[in-house]
């Protein structure tokens, strides 16, 4: 069972419908229900919104935050997916600074202004794969293209963690793994047939 952490700034439906389109069972672990993260072999954290408002809320329900770090670091597998990937960092500059999972040590920051990169940035763009995880990357060829939508980035402090980057205007990570913990900044969900082959990838492992 596939559990999605739902921290209220995301539109669920979307990784909701694409992971049980893709024949997994699907349950929502949220302050109300921390205690069924027990449950699931796997975590992902999707979100939409700024990095103060997951921080906020996330940290607002210390329950949730015990069950879910115990969950951690029993080294089970773990999904950031867009501010889900750059939530699991030490800490983020979106409306002054806040607190991250601190799963993968590293800070988020802001795009730089560029008047050939609109800010934020959306739309499909190729990624540049560092490393062939065979298994998240299994028949996902490089500069496959993924949508993206986003205004801040994952400044890792290890750049060894980084399995895949992006470039507009700077280079990025776009896809992360440290140990059983994933991040990818694009939205799989909304990536067409290789972005869900993407998430199945994951789901599978």
């Amino acid at each position: 069972m596939i559990g999605i952490l739902d921290l209220g700034i995301c539109n669920l439906k979307s990784i909701y419908n694409a992971i049980y389109n893709l024949g997994y069972e699907v349950k929502i672990i949220n302050e109300k229900n921390f205690g069924d993260i027990k449950l699931v072999s796997k975590i992902i954290l999707p979100g939409v919104g700024s990095y103060s408002q997951i921080s906020k809320r996330y940290f607002n329900y210390p329950e949730l935050v015990n069950e879910v770090n115990n969950y951690f670091k029993k080294g089970n597998y773990f999904l950031g997916i867009c501010l889900g990937m750059q939530f699991l960092s030490s800490e983020g500059h979106e409306n002054g600074l806040s607190k991250g999972l601190g799963f993968i040590p590293g800070v988020v920051k802001k795009f730089e202004n560029n008047s050939n990169f609109k800010i934020p940035h959306v739309g499909w763009n190729e990624i540049n794969i560092l490393k062939k995880d065979q298994n998240i990357f299994f028949d996902i060829m490089n500069n496959t293209n993924f949508y993206f939508v986003h205004s801040y980035y994952f400044n890792l402090d290890n750049y060894d963690f980084v399995l895949a980057e992006t470039n507009y205007g700077v280079k990025f990570p776009a896809v992360i793994r440290k140990e059983n913990t994933f991040g990818f900044q694009f939205h799989p969900e909304k990536s067409s047939k290789k972005g869900l082959m993407l998430l199945n990838n994951f789901c599978a492992i």
